[in-house]
């Protein structure tokens, strides 16, 4: 397997499709900086799935897509793919080419193809696993990667070394193993908490459960009482509805006969209101007639007027015209003349412009002869000037290398004196970490205390939660029982005031009354006597006993509004009706006031009807009878059905029993509410406690973690005092070196600033020359620009009288256009003056006939509105009918709707026991009757038994109704968190086990790794250096997954240690060793080299061309450089690079075989590195 080719479009600076064709052995790629070489590195990284854009050196992803250029719009889409050769079926894929394909668009859309086949990523890692090209190989080396390694920050060279072990995967899944350890470990915990709360529960609930099945026992017997007693009231009211319904059978089956009469009726009522609209219709058509006949002659008038007008001002027009006529001739005489001078005019400028014309043409002859001489003269300049700065470049490289040399002086100097400072801190430091191990060691038992103290706290808060929990379950409950009490009594209050709002009871005459009391005007009628009473339950039977019929009486303001009501009533008869008029209430007789008035609270301004009617009345043997202030006795019998007065009394008690469990259900709803937040702060307690636990417990671990790192760092220390020592003294050396490089260049500038002197002076004699020379051409120049303005004025001239002569020319013509127009005009006026006056005539005649039409139209009107007034007094008459046949059927309806009303409140009393019934037992009535057994007991023993069934019940208490269900579900709950609980303790066992072998398996690979690279490191530094020494070294053997890796490195002839102290040459071959050993340990079919050749200098490319030659017959290299030597020795094939176009990189590609070099006929350019290669055999 090997890489073919390598496509790209609109990736970074390639914007156009370019496609680059690999052979084995070594292909460069070479070209200026920023001509995009390094793009095509990003493009094989991004392409095998890199997914960090740092790493392409971006900030963002999408910015690997052409952004446009100076030329160029940007584009939207990104594309690059690498073509593989699997003839030898390296690749686990039946297909000779293999094709890998990564497309990215500006909406964020990323596809991945195989072979033209969209897949997901995974899919290509796993058929390039196992080739070294998986996700963590290092097929692309790259110069910073030698920054990360020398680097003093060893994270970043272990990075290189777990890519090429393999270890990160298996870190990964050991971070993942123990997060779900500490997941399981907290699951653990809350479910022995929840264990130990929900055993509480189901000893409180097996409490809860007895008391529930007394409390159903009790209520079932209650039930078959209660249902008993229901059934034998509603068979008695049965019987009398049954009654009911046979008078009210009786009645509507004569009600068809009253409403045959009334349709009569008001069919003879329509007709005589069809025959008034036909009259009516008549009149209007005849009145509309007669008024288009108006807006007829109106208008004709108006026309003839119009038209008058028109006349008058055609004369006007006409008059103007023949004054116009005689200025246009006046006016086209004038032209002439004019236009006979500006003709001359013309003549004589055109003259004067051929004459300045010639003029010019010398002048400019003798400014071109100037401008040649101070061409010359300014080259001369140029030519000495150039010669000047070639000795200021030399004098400048010359200050830079001393700048440069004395810059590195003192900065050895700085680095001597911060090494020894250096050397001062490893030393303090050394006493600060063993202060700090000693203060470690302390944190650790005051951990310890921390954590025996947290976890007793978390069992106070866990056992307080059980507690607010009993607490909030029997909060809830109470609640309940409250809120269901509400309920029945909210609607039996709903009930009642709707029958209030009916006026259910009241007579028929007086609530038709109430509904049509706006009619009697505002304040008339004022409501009946009951609703001016007001009294206790008790007194309301004997104050409705007494008044009877006289509870349904009228209060009306005074004796006007009862004669308003006695006409409508006379008007409609809607049955008997008394009325009490205000101002004809009789004052009190004074003395006692009896047994009923003291019982009942009147109030304004019905107050002195009720004194009256109630005053010295006495009851008789409880209510059977009474006497009045006249002696007279009243037996009211037992007929009387409860009237207004009781239902108001009643739904007064039933408001207050309302308010008091509105009271109790608030207090209920309050003390859930402190439950609920008693219980939501335990939770909170138990939920702090617990992180106090965890925080302790990693206060714990983290204190012996700290102790360890302190160790290591004071290990470290010592090792890092040792090689600062011994840098001071090479550092001394080199000191030495650079002061005698410095005396070197102070001779040098001496002699370059001597030679920049005489060069001086040439250069001011030819300035001299230059500057006559541009005077002469300034003032040739300037005689140029006056024949100019010369001809400009000439030339202005002549366009002025020629456009004045054009301009004559057609005012000329306009007033001849002009003169013909109003000729035309005149004649038009003439015609049209003619055709208006006989129109006139016509319009006149028109006239005459549409006045006497408009006449006989009128007389035709006043016949129509007599037919209408004879037809408004027969629809009087059918009015008249038709209102005495409704009385008739009224009076019918008043029987009609007596027995109607005594059938509602009979139903109502049924109604009221089967919602009371249903509210209390939750279940239709019908399932209720069914579902009883009736009782052979007396009447008076079931409601005795029924009162003792209530007592008992209130006795028992709240019971919790769902006792049963919920000590069995929470039976249920507790078993199943139990075995839950066994299945984590099994799983932290093996997440325990799995832990410890990730860590045996990842220890196992990184130690094979580590040797193996540490051998092909020696191997390779020994090609490359020739000798020397180099090793690669673990701080601490036995934790090799955790410890730093050192590097140690000494070329031939040298004792250094520390690759610091190498020169910058030196460290990329040090590093280049490393990289190369990594890579051979897991080899990939190609290598890509970005710029890692940069720091050597002639002889180390030698060393590391003979590298790629040696290792060229096994892996493809690709190898992206600035050096020539690079691509001649080692190169079999070159691409260039290069941005003709700014911003947009292409290719010229130079193919070596043996001595001759074949140019690529794609692109005649190449970059300065592509000319140099191209130039030098292979």
């Amino acid at each position: 397997m090997r890489l073919s080719k390598l496509h790209m479009q609109g990736f970074k600076s390639f914007a156009d499709q370019t496609t680059m064709t690999f052979d084995n052995g070594v292909t460069a790629i070479v070209g200026p900086n920023g001509c995009g070489k390094s793009n095509v590195s990003d493009a094989v990284r991004w392409v095998l799935g890199e997914q960090r854009a740092r790493m392409l050196r971006g900030a963002k992803m999408e910015e690997v897509i052409f952004q446009g250029s100076s030329a160029r719009r940007a584009v939207n889409v990104a594309e690059v793919s690498l073509f593989f050769d699997n003839e030898d079926g390296g690749l686990p894929i039946a297909f000779k080419e293999v094709v890998i394909t990564r497309r990215l668009s500006r909406s964020g859309e990323s596809d991945y193809l195989l072979n033209g086949t969209s897949c997901r990523l995974r899919d290509i890692h796993d058929m390039l696993r196992g080739t070294g090209l998986g996700a963590d190989s290092g097929i692309v080396i790259e110069s910073k990667m030698i920054d990360a390694l020398l680097s003093d920050r060893p994270d970043d060279r272990r990075e290189l070394f777990e890519e090429a072990s393999g270890v990160g995967l298996y870190r990964d899944r050991r971070r993942s193993t123990e997060r779900r350890l500490e997941e399981t470990a907290v699951d653990l915990s809350r479910l022995d908490d929840l264990i130990s709360e929900v055993q509480s529960q189901v000893r409180s609930l097996a409490r809860q459960r007895k008391r529930s099945e007394r409390h159903t026992e009790l209520t079932a017997r209650r039930f078959s009482v209660e249902l008993t007693i229901a059934s034998r009231e509603m068979t008695a009211w049965h019987d009398e509805l049954a009654q009911l319904h046979e008078r009210l059978a009786s009645l509507r089956e004569h009600a068809p006969g009253d409403d045959t009469r009334v349709r009569d009726a008001e069919v003879a009522r329509q007709g005589a209101h069809e025959g008034r609209a036909a009259a009516e219709a008549r009149r209007s058509e005849l009145a509309r007639l007669a008024l288009m006949q108006q807006q007829s002659v109106q208008e004709l008038r108006s026309e003839i007027a119009v038209a008058e007008e028109r006349q008058r001002n055609a004369l006007d027009r006409r008059q103007r015209a023949e004054v116009e006529q005689r200025e246009g001739q006046a006016f086209g005489e004038r032209l002439t003349a004019d236009r006979t001078r500006s003709t001359e005019d013309v003549v004589t400028f055109d003259a004067e412009l051929a004459t300045a014309g010639e003029e010019l043409s010398v002048h400019a002859r003798e400014e071109d002869a100037a401008r040649e001489a101070v061409r010359a003269a300014r080259s001369a300049v140029d030519a000495a000037e150039r010669a000047a700065r070639e000795l200021r470049e030399q004098q400048r490289r010359i200050d830079l290398d001393r700048e440069s040399a004395q810059r590195e002086s003192t900065e050895l100097e700085q680095r001597a004196e911060a090494l020894e400072g250096e050397r001062q801190q490893l030393v303090d430091a050394a006493g600060v970490l063993a202060r700090e191990i000693e203060g470690a060691e302390e944190a650790i038992e005051l951990a310890k205390v921390t954590v025996a103290a947290a976890v007793e706290a978390l069992d106070d808060a866990r056992a307080s939660a059980r507690a607010a929990r009993e607490r909030d379950a029997q909060a809830r409950a109470e609640f309940g029982r409250a809120e269901d009490h509400y309920t029945g009594l909210e609607g039996k209050v709903n009930a009642l005031e709707g029958l209030e709002r009916e006026r259910v009871g009241l007579a028929p005459a007086a609530a038709r009354l109430l509904r049509e009391r706006e009619r009697f005007g505002d304040g008339a009628v004022l409501g009946p006597i009951s609703d001016f009473l007001t009294t206790s339950a008790n007194s309301a039977v004997l104050v409705e006993r007494f008044l009877g019929m006289t509870v349904h009486a009228v209060v009306v303001r005074d004796q006007a509004a009862a004669d308003a009501v006695r006409a409508w009533h006379t008007s409609v008869n809607p049955g008997p009706l008394l009325l009490l008029p205000l101002d004809a209430a009789p004052p009190s007789a004074g003395g006692e006031s009896g047994d009923l008035l003291p019982q009942v609270e009147a109030t304004a301004p019905a107050s002195a009807w009720v004194q009256h009617l109630l005053e010295r009345v006495h009851a008789l043997d409880e209510g059977t009878g009474f006497v009045d202030a006249r002696g007279a006795v009243w037996l009211p019998g037992t007929t009387a059905g409860p009237g207004p007065l009781r239902r108001r009394a009643e739904l007064a008690s039933l408001r207050a029993d309302l308010q008091a469990a509105t009271e109790g259900r608030a207090l209920a709803a309050a003390a859930a509410d402190d439950a609920r937040r008693a219980l939501a702060e335990t939770d909170a307690t138990v939920a702090t406690a617990t992180e106090s636990a965890n925080l302790a417990t990693a206060d714990d671990r983290r204190a012996s973690d700290q102790r360890a790192e302190l160790e290591r760092r004071r290990l470290r220390g010592l090792r890092e005092l040792e090689n600062a020592e011994g840098l001071a003294r090479r550092l001394a050396d080199r000191h030495a070196e650079l002061a005698t490089r410095l005396a070197a260049l102070e001779v040098r500038a001496a002699e370059v600033h001597e030679s920049l002197g005489t060069h001086g002076a040439d250069v001011d004699v030819l300035r001299e020359g230059a500057i006559e020379a541009e005077r002469a051409l300034e003032a040739a120049r300037e005689q140029r620009a006056n024949g100019q303005v010369a001809l400009a004025q000439a030339q202005a001239r002549l366009q002025v009288a020629t456009d004045r002569l054009h301009r004559l020319e057609q005012e000329h013509e306009n007033a001849a256009q002009r003169l013909q127009s109003l000729l035309s005009e005149l004649s038009t006026l003439a015609d049209s003056d003619r055709s208006l006056a006989e129109q006139m005539a016509a319009w006149q005649m028109d006239l005459d006939a549409r006045v006497a039409t408009l006449a006989d139209a009128e007389a035709r009107l006043s016949e129509a509105e007599q037919q209408v007034r004879d037809a408004d007094t027969a629809l009087t008459d059918a009015d008249h009918a038709l209102d005495a046949a409704r009385r008739a059927a009224h009076e019918h309806e008043s029987a009609l709707h007596h027995a109607e009303l005594r059938f509602t409140e009979l139903s109502g009393r049924r109604t009221a026991i089967r919602e009371r019934l249903e509210t209390e037992w939750r279940r239709p009535l019908e399932d209720l009757m069914s579902s009883f057994e009736a009782l052979d007991v007396e009447d008076d023993l079931l409601r005795a038994e029924a009162e003792q069934l209530r007592n008992e019940l209130e006795k028992l208490g709240p019971v919790n109704p769902l006792a049963v269900e919920e000590h069995d579900e929470e039976m249920k709950r507790l078993d199943f968190i139990t075995a839950q609980r066994n299945d984590l303790s099994e799983a932290r066992n093996k997440l325990q086990l799995a832990i410890r072998e990730i860590d045996a398996t990842a220890r196992e690979l990184f130690m094979a790794t580590f040797v193996q690279v540490r051998e092909n490191f020696r191997q390779i530094f020994m090609t490359l250096f020739g000798g020397g020494e180099c090793d690669l070294r673990l701080e601490n053997p036995e934790l090799p997954l955790d410890c730093d890796i050192e590097v140690h490195a000494s070329p031939r002839g040298k004792r250094t240690q520390r690759i610091h102290l190498l020169s910058s040459g030196e460290r990329a071959l040090v590093a280049l060793s490393l990289l190369f050993g990594i890579f051979l340990t897991k080899p990939s079919p190609f290598c890509l080299l970005d710029e890692v050749d940069a720091p050597l200098d002639d002889a180390n490319i030698g060393r590391y061309v003979r590298m790629l030659n040696q290792f060229k017959g096994k892996t493809q290299f690709i190898v992206i450089t600035h050096n020539p030597r690079t691509t001649t020795e080692a190169a079999d094939a070159v691409y260039g690079v290069t941005m003709q176009e700014p911003g947009v990189s292409s290719l010229v590609s130079v193919r070596m075989r043996g001595n001759t070099v074949d140019e690529s006929p794609a692109d005649d350019a190449a970059s300065p590195e592509a000319s140099e290669v191209a130039a030098t055999p292979a």
